[in-house]
Parts: C-alpha cells; structure tokens; sequence
C-alpha cells in the first residue's frame, strides 16, 4: 500500500473516532419540569356554576324526588339562561320535588322550567295521564268513595245504581221502586280527589281524604261510557285490593253493553211478579 493511502485512511479513522466522541458528548434535552400546580387547583381555575341536571333517566309522568336531581358544574360561559343555576335559585332543587316531568330526561340532562310541572300549573294534569288515556271526573261522596279511604295512585271498580220501575199487575200489593247496581269500569286508576293530586307521600303520611269528586284515567271509549252512565243512574267507587291490580282494567261486558248499545250478555225474566236473570243463548 503506497504511503499516501495510508494516510487517508488514518485520517477517516481519526475523524470517524472524533465523529463518535462529539456525539456522545451531546446531551439529551432535559425533561420539563412538571407542574408544581395541583390537577384539582388548575380545573378550579375554569369558571364554573352549579346546573340542575336529572341524576338518573326520568320518563314522562313521573313525580320528581330529591335523589332524581343533583347539582353539577357547568362552563360559566356555556348558554345557561334556561338552566336552574344554584346561585341564582338555591332552593331549586327542594323545590322541584314533587313536580312532574312533562319530557323524558337522560342522566346528566340540564333541567328547566318548561320540563317540569308543579301542581296547578298549566300541563299537570295532562302530564300524568298515560299516552292515549283521558282524565275523566265523577261526583263521589264519603258513602260512595269508600269513606274516603280513596287516594290518588289506588285503583276502583265503578258502579252504576239506577231505579228500575217493577209496574207489573199482580195481586201481591202496590207498585215497588227496585234498584239495580252494575259494575260498568274496573281496575281503574285514581288520579286525583278534588285538587288532590299524587305526589310522593312523605313518611307517615295517610288518613283519609273526603272530596267531592275523583278523576279517572280512563280510555277515550271508557270515557264515553262514564258519560252516558252519569245520566242513566248514580255512580259510585269501590276500592281494589293491591293484590288485584293485575286483572284486566277498563269496561266491563255490562259497561260495553252499554256503551256500545249492544245487546247485554243477560236477559231478565218477570215470573209470577218475580225478576230474575238468564244467560243470552248463543247465536
């Protein structure tokens, strides 16, 4: 090898040694420094108001209690002005016990005024009624409402009583006045007695609660026999056990017959100035 390319080989060995060294000697950029300021302290920072929100789903018709609702914390610069903000209503949350929702609400959904409805507002009654039923009110009494022992939530039986002229001839004596009951709705839901209607009852709550007169959740054809009965005779409630309140609900065969104007599923006989009843025969 002649000298010359000794050298330069020398020479790149020299450089790729001092190539090596001055890498080493570089050194790595030092970590920043982590923030000294807490993760709570720097969320505080952000500008916050308490919201009412629904603290679980609440469907239509439901009556509001303290632990469906809760306060959360909402941006402050966030459109808020339909919002139950706490600083500007403390109180909202107590308040809105007892309100029914008027809308369906999910978990974390903001509340406002035009969601909920307290009693005698505009829209309560309607927002305690099913889809597709009707409120329908009837006169009761203490001797025709279970002694009031009748509450808003309970289920009834309604019974029509009508007189009924027995003017056949017979030697047996004058003319006699009957009466005759008929059980026309059943399973039906109470929804109020006068102007009360049915919040969550506190504990300890009871009684009785004599009113004049009771409104019903009744099916828009149920309806329409209430108001034909109500000029045929005197109606009156029974109340159910809670143990029945899964049999069928709404018009009775006497209460279809009724109100449809069909034929009734029974025949009455006079016989020797006796009344008495016989199955229709089949068709």
């Amino acid at each position: 090898m002649s000298p010359l390319r000794l050298i330069i080989l020398l020479v790149a060995a020299g450089a790729a040694i001092a190539a090596v060294f001055l890498v080493r000697s570089v050194k790595a950029p030092a970590p920043a420094v982590a923030s000294s300021v807490p993760v709570e302290s720097r969320q505080a920072e952000i500008p916050a108001k308490q919201i009412l929100v629904a603290k679980k789903d609440i469907v239509v018709g439901h009556f509001l209690v303290a632990d469906d609702l809760s306060w959360q914390p909402w941006p402050e610069n966030a459109p808020t002005k339909s919002f139950l903000d706490q600083k500007s209503e403390p109180d909202a949350l107590e308040k809105s016990v007892g309100a029914v929702a008027k809308v369906a609400m999910v978990e974390g959904e903001p509340v406002t005024a035009a969601k909920i409805a307290h009693p005698g507002d505009g829209g309560w009654m309607s927002a305690m009624l099913e889809p597709g039923m009707r409120a329908v009110s009837i006169e009761i009494s203490a001797d025709t409402a279970a002694a009031g022992f009748i509450q808003p939530n309970d289920h009834v039986d309604v019974m029509m009583v009508r007189d009924v002229d027995s003017s056949e001839n017979n030697a047996a004596g004058p003319v006699l006045a009957k009466a005759r009951a008929h059980t026309i709705l059943q399973n039906v839901k109470v929804l109020a007695i006068d102007s009360t209607y049915a919040p969550p009852a506190k504990e300890g709550e009871g009684g009785v609660l004599i009113g004049s007169r009771a409104t019903l959740e009744l099916s828009p054809e149920d309806a329409t026999l209430v108001a034909a009965a109500q000029k045929g005779g005197k109606l009156s409630v029974t109340l159910r056990s809670i143990a029945d309140l899964q049999g069928s609900d709404g018009a009775t065969a006497i209460g279809r017959a009724l109100r449809d104007g069909a034929r009734a599923e029974q025949v009455r006989i006079y016989r020797y100035g006796a009344e008495g009843v016989a199955p229709v025969p089949a068709s």
